[in-house]
């Protein structure tokens, strides 16, 4: 919504002209989005439409310049990457856990 510049109540005020207005910004954001993502997960093209992707692509190309001119016998530098981040959430958790974390930890 912070594209817009309105909240989910102004676009109900607006009445169908609101409805028409938020399914079209819908239907028309960019494929690496949020909410894209979330109604699709499945979908690995939006990692394509990122720079992130770009900068991998290039990194990897770097590094086999590098290694076609690197005599025989020496290692390639390879181009420093950033280090990955560990993702809080990013996996289940057993149901036992979950039930002791929304009890309070009992």
């Amino acid at each position: 919504m912070t594209r817009t510049g309105r909240t989910l109540s102004e676009y109900a005020e607006m009445g169908a002209a609101g409805k028409v207005a938020l399914l079209s910004f819908i239907n028309y954001l960019p494929p690496d989005s949020r909410l894209r993502e979330a109604m699709d997960p499945q979908d690995e093209t939006a990692e394509w439409f990122t720079t992130k992707k770009t900068n991998i692509i290039l990194a990897d190309l770097f590094d086999v310049f590098v290694s076609a001119n690197t005599k025989k016998g020496r290692k390639a530098k390879q181009y420093p990457r950033p280090k990955q981040k560990k993702r809080i959430g990013s996996g289940a958790i057993p149901i036992r856990d979950f039930w002791s974390w929304w009890n309070g930890g009992e």
